[in-house]
């Protein structure tokens, strides 16, 4: 069992009670010493604590792996206005603190967390041997059925001049999958990206759209549907398909065999993306593109692992990723295949095809990668083993103090699809 090193020191760094007037908010503020909030192993994090709007109270605080395993936790009784916290970690991997302040009825939430040698982070299992082999039957399966790409222009108010479509194609298992295609002004070819939505999206319009801001970039993007779910309904359709499955519970449906699980089906209906993409006169074929994020992110590895006229990757927050980190005392990505002591031997198999930290040993174009440290869905120790693995160039953006509903903005997306627009340009 991994050792942990506990260093606690707790300073109260006022004597007296601190005088505030009822009407100032109650605040606390966590900065650790360290402004990149990346440590080696073996030194010692110190976390300063500031807090204002209180006259008595307490300070409860946890320090966990990823917020998935407890490694310590206290309580200090506030008699001053700010305290340290200190704490280190002989491996590489993330440590999060937590503070719960209370004052009467108020409470207060707050948490960070910190990176000891991420760089050195590696993935607790290895691709089975026939990991190619597997996946290249289903390759070879859907070359047999015909693309029948099913288009239908519908109106694009987002972007000037450019042209939007719905798309359906034929995939395995007497399946389709669907998404919106857009076009930007002009004649092309241009660079095109298949999007990969997150969990549970994929569910028509409503949740995933068409992405019109890479068309903005000047790339095509074809923005996927991964649940064969058609098009151009209303929101109260895909409302109701959400309600009858809120928490995802697709994600684990045939997870004891590899040719079942749901997941072999959107792989291969993202592959089946490109195949239309390329049979397009308006895209450049040597600039193709994959993006995704959080499950979409995920995928979106396994897709760029098995297909090589993908020629760059930009990948936010990857889920399915170190599915059997739970067995090794580490943080496991969402789904969470895995349950705490249930070692399922026919799921461990089946999630090594489907393990994004696994596939991205075979990606070697370049790829960039989001991270948000405060992530528990993605948590950061399961990024870094997927970024880690990469064979091609890479780049990672770290955003500390964000979590995962906050990893998904305009501004980062601008960030990432900019990113993705400089690579194409110079494929």
């Amino acid at each position: 069992m991994t050792r942990f090193i506990s260093r606690l020191v707790i300073l109260v760094a006022l004597v007296f009670s601190v005088r505030v007037s009822p009407a100032e908010e109650l605040k606390v503020e966590i900065n650790p010493d360290h402004s990149d909030y990346f440590y080696r192993v073996g030194e010692t994090a110190v976390f300063y604590i500031d807090i204002s709007g209180v006259n008595s109270g307490s300070l409860r605080y946890r320090f966990s792996q990823d917020n998935a395993r407890l490694l310590d936790q206290g309580e200090l009784e506030l008699a001053a206005k700010s305290a340290k916290l200190e704490y280190s970690l002989d491996h590489p991997g993330f440590l999060r603190l937590d503070v719960l302040l209370s004052s009467g009825s108020d409470t207060l939430r707050k948490a960070t967390a910190v990176g000891f040698s991420p760089e050195a982070i590696r993935p607790t299992n290895v691709l089975p041997d026939d990991y190619l082999r597997f996946w290249s039957q289903g390759i070879a399966a859907l070359i047999r059925i015909p693309v029948d790409a099913r288009c239908e222009e519908v109106p694009e108010d987002k972007v000037k001049g450019a042209r939007r479509y719905q798309v359906s194609l034929a995939n395995v298992e007497g399946s389709r999958i669907y998404g919106w295609l857009t076009v930007p002004p002009g004649s092309g070819p241009f660079p095109a990206v298949v999007h990969i939505p997150g969990a549970p999206g994929g569910v028509g319009e409503y949740m995933t759209g068409p992405r019109s801001e890479y068309a903005e970039a000047g790339m095509i993007i074809l923005a996927l549907n991964i649940h064969g779910v058609e098009l151009g309904r209303k929101k109260e359709f895909y409302q109701q398909l959400l309600d009858r499955n809120p928490s995802g519970g697709f994600s684990s449906l045939g997870a004891d065999d590899p040719y079942r699980y749901y997941y072999r089906r959107v792989v291969l209906g993202a592959i089946r993306a490109f195949d239309f993409l390329c049979m397009r006169e308006d895209v450049d074929t040597t600039r193709l593109a994959v993006a995704g994020g959080s499950q979409g992110g995920g995928l979106a590895l396994i897709v760029a692992s098995l297909d090589k006229r993908i020629k760059a990757a930009s990948i936010k927050v990857p889920a399915m990723c170190e599915h059997t980190g739970i067995l090794h005392q580490r943080p496991t990505g969402w789904p969470h295949l895995l349950k705490r002591n249930d070692r399922g031997e026919r799921i461990i198999r089946t999630s090594r095809y489907y393990d994004g930290a696994l596939a991205a040993g075979l990606i070697k174009v370049p790829t960039l990668v989001s991270v948000s440290l405060l992530d528990e869905s993605c948590p950061p120790t399961t990024v870094y083993a997927a970024f880690n693995s990469l064979k091609g160039s890479k780049e990672i953006f770290v955003y500390p103090d964000v979590d995962h509903p906050g990893s998904f903005t305009a501004e980062r997306d601008r960030r990432m699809i900019g990113w993705l627009a400089e690579r194409l340009k110079g494929s």
